[in-house]
């Protein structure tokens, strides 16, 4: 007996395992933001109203050994004051477990574009293939993109090109290549998948394959140019290219491309120096 294909949410689902760029979810901000509010306004309550039985048992000598003793309070004929103090633990309990999980939930980074391009486009496919809607609609569609989050970036710890070849060289594959490969589609969730390592490990080494061949070829022009106008033109376009593969190809900061170019600067002129000198 063939097992039933997947439709809707356990598609869905199947997706969102397959490929981990797709758990794409709501945040609620106003919803929660509303909820921790209430939350405050509801313990300050109790806050107010804890004060005040305080100041009443205070002027009470029967109850003078409160401020001393949890066991008078919590044994008391009269215990109302305990009772408070056990209302606010609980309320104070779901605050605090509501104001840190919003703070995590703020640490969140909105999805990418591209991958939030591709799972809105895989939700109208599978919406229109079944002539039925996700319910309630309008979870993932443009007015509520500045509320989503997503659980998981492949693009968080790459660089620039690495981003642009998941995003352009990997979409223009597939149009081109990728679909016609069924062995690289997940029957489940019914998407093509490429491994985000061999894309890493590709574009980790032609990066270090540019990296050798920048200092290199630089080195070799100016070991034949004699001409000055001719070396500063290869200079300044060395340091230009050099610059922009930082940029695109490294993670640096601003300070460390910028001491990175003055650096190379420096190696290309130590090198006309050099063959001057032995000229």
């Amino acid at each position: 007996m063939s097992t039933p294909m997947s439709k809707g949410y356990d598609k869905l689902a199947a997706l969102m395992a397959r490929d981990p760029g797709s758990s794409i979810y709501r945040r609620f901000a106003k919803l929660n933001a509303k909820n921790l509010l209430y939350l405050q306004a509801e313990v300050a309550y109790v806050e107010n109203e804890l004060q005040y039985i305080i100041g009443e048992d205070g002027q009470s000598e029967e109850k003078a050994s409160f401020p001393f003793s949890v066991w008078d309070m919590k044994t008391s004929e009269d215990p109302s004051q305990w009772e408070k103090v056990l209302e606010a633990r609980k309320l104070l309990n779901e605050y605090n477990a509501a104001l840190l999980q919003q703070t995590q939930l703020l640490r969140l980074n909105e999805p990418e574009k591209h991958d939030l391009e591709v799972f809105q486009a895989w939700l109208n496919e599978e919406e229109s293939q079944n002539k039925l809607l996700f319910a309630p609609p309008d979870q993932w569609s443009r007015k509520n993109e500045s509320d989503l989050v997503a659980l998981y970036s492949r693009h968080e710890e790459t660089d620039r090109f690495t981003r642009f070849v998941y995003t352009r060289v990997v979409a223009w594959f597939h149009r081109m290549v990728g679909a016609k490969g069924t062995k690289r589609k997940d029957v489940e969730s019914g998407v093509w998948y490429y491994n985000d390592r061999t894309i890493r490990s590709s574009t980790y080494v032609f990066s270090l394959i540019v990296s050798g061949l920048l200092p290199a070829t630089s080195m070799i022009l100016l070991y034949f140019l004699k001409d000055p106008t001719a070396i500063l033109i290869t200079i300044f376009v060395y340091d230009m290219v050099f610059v922009l593969v930082m940029g695109l190809m490294v993670k640096a900061r601003r300070v460390e491309i910028f001491a990175a170019a003055t650096a190379f600067a420096a190696v290309q002129v130590t090198m006309i120096t050099a063959g001057k000198s032995n000229s």
